[in-house]
């Protein structure tokens, strides 16, 4: 690497760095990402893409599966040329997560080399609101080496798809790139002399006219690209994309380039289910036409072939695998999660990568895009693989070959827990799905340095596999077992959480239509804040509210359909049924376990029989009282004087609480009180 370019920070020392969770719990991202496991520990790695501007947060995941200390020297290359270099310690069969932002100054776009006296496993995971609208995250296993050339056979620039080429050069010369954009349409783009300083890196927006190739919204816009040195100086590049895809999911995707095309790609994960839209991107930089043959492999056993492909020479193909032309349709089963064997039929080399957009859950929205691996191995390292609430982690195994494999999965958390699973058998010609979250064959959820995990796949009968490791996350509250949570607060009805944790549940009975919902829902957005919303069933019904809740990480309980201050258990049970229906109907979210009886006029029998439907009774500890027309002042200093660890803070939708709402979430925040949903606040219990 470029050592010559140190900055005074010189090398800092941390002794077993202490791991982070890869996204903050403070943060709610909302979406996927996925790779292809790394073939191998390595000394050197090296990650092109990263970024510490506003909204983004970057991580690097580091897998030491050997049984000695690794000495690891990081050097961070920003695009203004400044190098910035790191030393860190690696504990010993376990994973270490570094925080980036902690590393270089603010607004940094970065990229990393790393250089280790023992081989190591590196990742970088990314988490980001991209331009304040696009919620999602990214992640690549790093390259190992530079090269000359690189290529990607995606890259649109169809509205609503930002991309970019990331260029590191982390030699001491600087690097003179050409780059080639292959186009749908069969016409070639080429951008000449573009230069990268030594040390540094260089971004290139695809999108745009100048060193890309501008705004198209047909054929000309899909595009296979080509990266190359034309001087000889070893580079890396990724391609990150952010997006929108159809009207609904956002997010982004990201690829390491692959150093040159290849006859055979091979993918193991692949959804066809409701709510996956899956492709295949195949590029041709060649000038003679190729001929490929797709044989898709699903998790029922079966094989469907798709044979005589034709991709034209210097032009890119789209395949939509979730169609049946030439995929295999949508499926929601087995058949529907599918690997994929890609093969030239006439020898000529292609590139191929498998994007795939995605509502996982509801309201789990985004996208993850991998660059096929060369063949079955027996061995294969991911350096992430968290399971903390919010995070939802697969490893995906798929067998192309004729024999059943037997395959040994070894899960390295920090602090140095160990799980072992083993003898899992992958049939043939087919592909098996494993939860890492779940305690069967993974790890189990695990809110601590438990749910930080590297993950060593090795087939123990010589039997090579493919894996990828997809993982989709959202709001921590999320994945949590709401039903236990209240099981272990003793159902009843609840007032306030755990003095011991540092956090407030910011709760809003809706009971007006005077679109002040709405306004609290942008204020929360602004300030990146998650609460939980007490619906009556008028305003449940509110066109787009719900949906909006759901969509932007709240929770959603219910408070009724008449603001009965004396109810009947039959009333009740109807009450809460309806509500329920309709929030269900609308967003496929529940409002279990949660019910606020309207001026909290619950008595011990009512309360019993809400517990016998499905829900606690939820109280509060702080009541500003917004709803009798204090002033938003009043309302600001009545919360914030009375608030503490676990309070339950009751708002409303009036025109005051509005206007005090920015103020009460700063206020909570500079006191150390992290305003979080019920659940979370409530989470694991007392």
């Amino acid at each position: 690497m470029h050592a010559t370019r140190l900055t005074t920070a010189g090398l800092l020392l941390v002794a077993l760095l202490l791991s982070l969770q890869p996204a903050a719990a403070t943060a709610a991202w909302n979406g996927g990402h996925d790779t292809v496991g790394s073939t191998g520990p390595s000394r050197t790695w090296y990650f092109a893409e990263g970024t510490t501007r506003q909204g983004f947060s970057e991580y690097v995941c580091v897998f030491n599966q050997g049984s000695k200390v690794a000495v690891t020297e990081f050097s961070y290359m920003l695009s203004t040329g400044e190098e910035i270099v790191r030393r860190y310690d690696l504990a010993p069969e376990s994973r270490t997560t570094i925080n980036v932002a902690g590393e270089v100054p603010p607004a940094s776009d970065v990229s990393v080399g790393i250089e280790s006296s023992e081989p190591v496993v590196a990742e970088r995971p990314m988490y980001f609101t991209y331009n304040g609208v696009y919620s999602g995250g990214t992640d690549v296993a790093g390259a190992t080496s530079t090269g000359t050339a690189w290529y990607f056979a995606e890259g649109t620039t169809r509205d609503g798809f930002d991309t970019f080429l990331c260029i590191a050069n982390p030699g001491d010369a600087e690097a003179m790139v050409d780059i080639e954009y292959f186009r749908g349409d069969g016409t070639t783009t080429r951008r000449s002399g573009v230069s990268v300083a030594p040390g540094s890196r260089f971004t290139v927006a695809v999108h745009e006219d100048d060193l890309g190739i501008g705004r198209h919204n047909d054929a000309s816009g899909d595009t296979g690209i080509k990266v190359g040195a034309t001087n000889g100086a070893g580079i890396v590049v990724e391609r990150p994309v952010y997006f929108r895809y159809g009207t609904q999911v956002t997010g982004g995707t990201d690829v390491m380039g692959a150093g040159a095309p290849r006859r055979d790609w091979y993918f193991a994960e692949g959804c066809t289910r409701p709510g996956f839209d899956t492709y295949l991107c195949l590029f041709n930089p060649a000038s003679k036409d190729a001929r490929v043959r797709i044989e898709y492999m699903c998790a029922d056993g079966q094989r469907v072939s798709r044979e005589g492909i034709e991709v034209p020479g210097r032009s890119r193909r789209t395949v939509a695998v979730h169609e049946d032309d030439l995929g295999i349709g949508r499926h929601d089963g087995l058949h529907g999660d599918v690997s994929a064997k890609v093969s030239s039929e006439n020898g000529v080399a292609t590139v191929v990568e498998r994007p795939t957009y995605f509502t996982y859950r509801p309201y789990w929205t985004g996208g993850h895009d991998v660059m096929g691996a060369a063949g079955p191995r027996e061995a294969w390292f991911f350096a992430e693989g968290c399971t903390r609430p919010g995070f939802d982690t697969y490893l995906c195994l798929f067998n192309p070959g004729g024999e059943r494999a037997l395959v040994d999965l070894h899960y390295f958390c920090s602090g140095g827990l160990r799980v072992d699973r083993n003898a899992i058998e992958v049939e043939p010609g087919s592909r098996l799905t494993v939860p890492v979250h779940e305690d069967a064959m993974g790890t189990g959820r695990h809110d601590d340095n438990g749910g930080d995990v590297s993950i060593l796949v090795q087939s123990s009968n010589g039997v090579g596999v493919i894996a990828e490791r997809p993982m989709y996350f959202a709001g921590r509250w999320r994945t949590m077992n709401k039903a236990g949570v209240a099981g272990n607060w003793g159902w009843g009805q609840i007032s306030r959480g755990s003095p011991s944790r540092n956090r407030v549940a910011l709760t809003f009975d809706i009971e007006m239509s005077s679109g002040n919902a709405a306004r609290e829902l942008d204020i929360l957005k602004s300030k990146d804040v998650k609460s939980t919303f007490f619906m009556l069933a008028a305003q449940a019904n509110a066109p787009g509210l719900l949906e909006r809740m759901a969509d932007e990480g709240h929770e959603l309980a219910s408070h009724g359909v008449s603001h009965s201050m004396s109810y009947d258990a039959g009333r009740l049970v109807s009450e809460l049924a309806a509500v329920e229906s309709t929030v269900n109907q609308r967003t496929g979210l529940s409002t279990k376990p949660y019910f606020r009886f309207p001026g909290g006029a619950g008595t011990a029998g009512l309360i019993q029989v809400a517990n016998s439907q499905g829900y606690m009774s939820v109280y509060w500890s702080v009541d500003p009282q917004d709803w009798s027309g204090k002033s938003a002042e009043a309302v600001v200093s009545n919360v914030l004087a009375n608030s503490s660890n676990g309070s339950i803070i009751l708002l409303h939708d009036r025109d005051n609480t509005v206007a005090a709402l920015p103020a009460i979430i700063d206020g909570l925040c500079a006191r150390g009180l992290e305003p979080v949903t019920l659940t979370e606040m409530l989470y694991p219990g007392p």
